[in-house]
């Protein structure tokens, strides 16, 4: 035991290093002839995830963050304001060489926060970077605006530099773009699996940058805790939770700041819905389909149409969940304890190595909890069945749960054909 203890102190050296960030993220940004979208995965282990909206003030545009609660308080991560303006941000590897070598005017308060206060386009954005300085070069930062601008903002030699947008989409992880004596991030599997689908497809969708929001996730230790899809062009942001894409909030931030000031939980707004029947792309033995989904919230309604977009549709509002037929008991805990009571008698040098690196990680500075689950409410089972659908018809379906005075999730889109 005493040979593995170098080892041991070893690894959580490694995993502890000021260099090796434990917030690894995605950010990217497309454009096309009338459409502008901007997403993002925040990977991190802080399941506090926040919503804060500002409404419009005297001087300050009204905005809405994203971030965290952390115990100094909310730590905003990116945004959106009223006029279309959008940021995030990604970690980068550690540097010391980073100063103010032109003794630029500071601000109070993050450079970015005041960009999104008072600034309406990219180019304001950079000419407020080229003014002002800020010590906080964790990370670099992409802003686009309505009018299909981008740019990405990092610390260079001695001075920000601005890498603007030289095709239809810019994407950025953790790793310096500017730095072209290491090219790590042309290694980067998030960034090859963001610009494959963007390359690959000629039409922009909010479905497509969900598939790369989707293709570039992570899991395990800091895992993607939320995702964001915005429309820049009708202020429209869809949220989703725990790198689950078969649910999204959707709301408009115009109507949103309306409402004035407001600070959200981002986990409370998701209920965990999953489709059971009928299946994608099914088709069904006649004209009578039965819904079935299952989900946390108390009430739902099941909307299908023939239209995809659901601009008309038929309705059908459920409140009563469907009696659960069997009660399974959990012998997990159990099985556990018996697996690991025999593993120590068979294997005690291998055990004390696991558990010494469990306590190991578990009290490593930079991680604020070792193992993440999603916050959902406990699921129940729903159903609603119609009849005399038209046959030989595609149908839309999807389910849409019912809170009063909140958002509402809903879960994604799927068909199914009534034959003839």
């Amino acid at each position: 035991m005493k040979k593995m203890l170098p080892l041991i102190f070893g690894i959580c050296s490694l995993i502890s290093m000021p260099g090796n960030s434990m917030r690894a993220c995605s950010v990217f940004t497309a454009s096309g002839i009338d459409r502008i979208y901007a997403a993002t995965n925040k990977d991190w282990n802080n399941e506090k995830t926040r919503i804060r909206f500002y409404a419009p003030s005297e001087g300050k545009y009204g905005r809405v963050y994203f971030g965290y609660q952390v115990s100094e308080g909310f730590q905003n991560v990116g945004g959106m304001n009223e006029h279309g303006l959008w940021y995030d941000g990604a970690s980068l590897p550690f540097r010391s060489d980073i100063d103010n070598h032109f003794n630029k005017p500071r601000v109070k308060g993050e450079l970015c926060e005041k960009a999104l206060e008072e600034c309406a386009t990219v180019e304001e954005v950079i000419q407020l970077y080229t003014e002002f300085y800020t010590p906080h070069w964790q990370g670099h930062s992409m802003w686009a605006d309505r009018q299909g601008n981008s740019v990405i903002i990092e610390y260079g030699e001695k001075d920000v530099v601005f890498l603007r947008k030289e095709q239809g989409y810019q994407v950025m992880t953790n790793f310096y773009l500017t730095d072209s004596t290491n090219l790590r991030w042309a290694n980067c599997h998030r960034f090859k699996a963001i610009t494959a689908l963007l390359d690959n497809e000629e039409e922009l969708s909010i479905e497509l940058m969900t598939c790369a929001l989707e293709a570039s996730h992570k899991e395990g230790l800091t895992p993607t805790l939320y995702s964001n899809v915005y429309d820049l062009k009708n202020g429209d942001i869809y949220v989703y939770h725990f790198h689950y894409y078969g649910e999204f909030v959707r709301f408009n931030l115009a109507e949103e700041l309306e409402k004035g000031d407001q600070y959200l939980e981002l986990p409370s707004l998701f209920y965990g819905i999953k489709m059971k029947t009928p299946f994608p792309d099914q088709v069904l033995n006649g004209s009578d389909v039965c819904f079935k989904w299952s989900g946390g919230a108390a009430d739902y309604e099941v909307r299908y149409s023939e239209d995809q977009g659901f601009n008309e549709y038929n309705s059908e509002k459920v409140s009563n969940p469907l009696p659960d037929e069997t009660q399974s008991l959990s012998y997990a805990p159990a099985g556990i304890i018996l697996i690991i009571a025999w593993s120590f008698r068979k294997r005690r040098r291998q055990c004390l190595l696991f558990l010494s690196l469990l306590l190991l990680l578990g009290s490593c500075s930079s991680c604020t909890k070792l193992f993440i689950s999603p916050q959902w409410p406990e699921s129940m089972e729903f159903s609603a069945c119609i009849k005399d659908l038209s046959p030989g018809r595609t149908y839309h379906w999807k389910i849409v749960s019912l809170v009063e005075n909140r958002m509402s999730s809903e879960s994604i889109a799927q068909t199914f054909t009534c034959s003839d």
